[in-house]
């Protein structure tokens, strides 16, 4: 299932962040670009043929990917705010949209006709007149930390991890950003990363309460709401637990859910008439930051033990993990499709 893919990895190793370009069946690299300084997120062209790059300084790398994988820099931008978090490519690939976490800024960078990015177009604050959460020290101020574009809408929710709120934004032909709704999240659930399921639900990784919200769009308005929140973890007891990615099964009848702290994959179904928590499968290492479904393997990048883990899936639920390749610091797994 995994012999024509690859996958690029970005780390933020100690004494070594990178990009590197591996086959998720051997682990064997195909290229990799070294010497960065450090890496937050990463997206993947719609064609294939660049990756963009949110690093530890608050930049943004345009890298080309070769035939044969290799990653090569296009150039470098300012990402427009502080601490770089989270981009994604519109569905048209006419430009990248990143938010920060730091300043909870939304910036918007047009990408030129060779696929690297040009100066910073757009950007647009978010300061909530209302406060933000209530949970102390997280949640003082607003926090931006996801992007993801609705596939029938073409609109794009933004995640505020500090504020508990989704923004939906509209964008106009040359990407300037239109705020066309706000949707307040369950209190001190600290909305992380979101994904949209093919019924148009939209789930979301909550990494302050544990807990995974179901959001659906009421029939007459077409506004989200938060219909169901379910836990991602088997008990309360433990260790501290602050889910991270999220990521749909191969059929999407079950979403996976990585919990840092607890070092699991939640595999919670979405079948019946509410979400269902079936399983906790352990992630093979520490510190699960990132997830992506290849085939019929759930890979798992393990930021504090440096490794990428492969879970196998079997109608749904996950076997036990076995390590792919060892990666200094891996926080984001892009699967290059036609590679």
């Amino acid at each position: 299932m995994t012999n024509s893919l690859r996958i690029a990895v970005a780390s933020r190793g100690e004494q070594d962040s990178k990009v590197v370009v591996l086959d998720p069946g051997t682990g064997q690299g195909a290229g990799q670009l070294r010497g960065l300084p450090g890496a937050l997120a990463m997206a993947l062209h719609p064609d294939g043929r660049a990756i963009y790059l949110a690093d530890g300084i608050g930049e943004l790398l345009s890298i080309s990917l070769a035939d044969d994988g290799a990653p090569a820099v296009l150039g470098r931008r300012s990402s427009g705010g502080q601490l770089p978090c989270a981009l994604t490519v519109d569905p048209s690939g006419r430009f990248v949209v990143t938010a920060h976490y730091a300043t909870a800024e939304l910036a918007v960078h047009p990408i030129g006709a060779d696929l690297a990015l040009e100066p910073l177009a757009w950007t647009r604050p978010h300061k909530h007149p209302h406060g933000s959460g209530p949970v102390a020290g997280r949640q003082d101020s607003a926090h931006l930390h996801h992007v993801n574009f609705d596939p029938g809408r073409g609109t794009a929710v933004v995640t505020d991890l500090g504020a508990d709120r989704l923004y939906e934004y509209a964008f106009g032909p040359d990407g300037q950003p239109d705020l066309v709704d706000e949707v307040v999240a369950p209190s001190g659930s600290g909305p992380r990363h979101s994904v949209f399921h093919p019924d148009g639900s939209l789930l979301v990784s909550d990494e302050l309460s544990s807990t995974l919200s179901r959001y659906r769009r009421d029939p007459a308005t077409g506004r989200l709401e938060c219909t169901d929140t379910i836990g991602t973890r088997e008990a309360v007891d433990g260790p501290d637990n602050y889910p991270s990615e999220l990521v749909l099964g191969p059929n999407a009848d079950v979403v996976y859910v990585a919990n840092r702290g607890r070092d699991t994959i939640a595999v919670i179904e979405l079948t019946g008439p509410r979400p269902s928590l079936v399983q906790e499968q352990p992630c093979g290492g520490a510190g699960p930051q990132h997830l992506a479904v290849v085939g019929d393997l759930l890979l798992c990048a393990n930021l504090e033990s440096n490794a990428i883990v492969a879970l196998p899936i079997d109608a749904g639920r996950l076997g036990e993990a076995h390590p792919v390749a060892s990666v200094p610091g891996p926080v984001w797994i892009s699967v290059l499709h036609g590679s």
